[in-house]
């Protein structure tokens, strides 16, 4: 037998005895793998809670996009019972995978799952879960376990049930000429940019810019 052949054969998956061994670099994806298998109850879970809210969300605007804003406000309220019921559910389910499972890290789940984890618990109306999340958040979201943005509107949303100032300014806005500006209850409002561009954030004007055409003109709030 040549040299040749003898080395193909040696090198071969069918010499040897028992399963053929992954290559070296093989090692790292297959655990990747496997562990994402292992927590695939979670990942759907978590993706098809994330469907549900963003379904009747954008459908709500959707269809209220086009109605006079004051038309459009007593709708969106009455629309609004609806999907808090619904957010509600996603709370105490969310709180459930969490105490089972613990957080959904991207490392062992995906950015995705991470980014609607925090999306749900964003919508959610217990004030205490939110905080709890933003605690668990803030060494991963430095760890990059969680995407700082998901991390800097938890932040916001919470300073705002808090009657605090936001400090990246992703909630509450201003409206000037049925148009949303830049938010008057900011921390620091000359950092604001920065702030937002080291959490991975969009510049304030593409954000407004985003809100007017998603949402429609605004109405200024009865002084």
């Amino acid at each position: 037998m040549g040299v040749l052949l003898a080395l193909l054969l040696a090198t071969s998956p069918m010499s040897g005895i028992g399963e053929p061994q992954p290559p070296e670099a093989a090692v790292p994806v297959i655990a990747k793998l496997e562990g994402i298998a292992s927590r695939a109850s979670v990942i759907e879970a978590i993706a098809g809670m994330g469907e549900v809210d963003r379904a009747m969300r954008i459908s709500m605007l959707e269809a209220t996009r086009d109605l006079a804003p004051e038309i459009r406000a007593k709708v969106q309220t009455q629309a609004g019972l609806i999907i808090d019921e619904q957010d509600r559910a996603h709370t105490e389910r969310l709180k459930g995978i969490i105490a089972t499972h613990g957080w959904p890290k991207i490392s062992e789940t995906s950015e995705r799952t991470a980014a609607t984890a925090v999306l749900i618990a964003n919508h959610s109306g217990d004030i205490d879960f939110q905080r709890q999340v933003l605690a668990l958040l803030e060494p991963l979201a430095k760890a990059r376990e969680a995407r700082p943005e998901d991390y800097a509107r938890l932040y916001d949303r919470i300073a705002m049930t808090d009657r605090r100032p936001q400090r990246y300014g992703t909630q509450g806005t201003t409206c000037q000429g049925g148009k949303y500006a830049v938010p008057s209850d900011l921390e620091a409002p000359e950092g604001l940019e920065a702030r937002r561009a080291a959490m991975g954030l969009q510049p304030m004007a593409e954000y407004l810019a985003a809100l007017d055409k998603m949402y429609g003109a605004c109405v200024p709030p009865p002084r």
